[in-house]
């Protein structure tokens, strides 16, 4: 199953691509409370976009905001870079997080009239302790089957934030960092030549 098959399930999907970040580290304690407000909170930001019926420029630019508030953007760019974060020079990096942002909003935006109608409902939030707090959510339609998307949350980056999304069992980050590799390889390594593509919305291409 690949990364638009998941999110084309559901809203759930697009909500946590929006906000997705796969980590293995562990996290410090987070109150259950603090935890599901933020889940309730992007939620409800996500769902209102999606029914506002603005341009789709204005929705791109919309979500990159709401991913780049709500995640932790230096961990993500670290982790779906993968080995060649390792490589890189501090120019790129930031470099990096930029693209990343402007990707996120370029892809996942324009998925969002996929997911009209449908209803995303926290319906749960339990302490994992040191892992953080592990909210769940159910997404609703009626011409889809309900489908469940799990967000572990924490403080580790030093503000409350999602760590990790795992849509119907697929962590969402991993699929990406999984992508990105393909694409580097694909440019022979050129990781310039990819971050300027990955700013573009060009990844796909080689």
């Amino acid at each position: 199953m690949n990364r638009r098959t998941v999110l084309k399930a559901s809203l759930a999907g697009a909500i946590a691509a929006a906000v997705g970040l796969s980590l293995p580290t562990s996290a410090r304690a987070v109150e259950v409370g603090e935890a599901r407000a933020l889940i309730e909170s992007v939620v409800g930001e996500i769902t209102g976009l999606i029914q506002s019926g603005k341009s789709a420029e204005a929705q791109r630019l919309e979500f990159s905001e709401i991913f780049r508030r709500n995640a932790a953007v230096p961990e993500i760019t670290r982790f779906v870079m993968g080995q060649a974060w390792r490589e890189m020079s501090d120019a790129q990096k930031a470099k990096a997080e930029n693209a990343l942002v402007s990707y996120v909003g370029r892809v996942y935006a324009g998925l969002l009239n996929d997911y009209q109608g449908q209803t995303l409902e926290v319906t749960g939030a339990q302490d994992f302790g040191a892992k953080g707090v592990l909210v769940t959510s159910r997404a609703r339609g009626a011409s889809v089957e309900d489908s469940t998307v799990e967000w572990q949350v924490s403080d580790r980056s030093g503000s409350v934030q999602v760590v990790d999304v795992v849509a119907e069992g697929v962590s969402l980050l991993q699929t990406q960092r999984q992508e990105f590799a393909a694409m580097i390889d694909r440019r022979n390594g050129d990781v310039d030549r990819f971050l300027e593509d990955l700013a573009a919305g060009n990844v796909a291409e080689g």
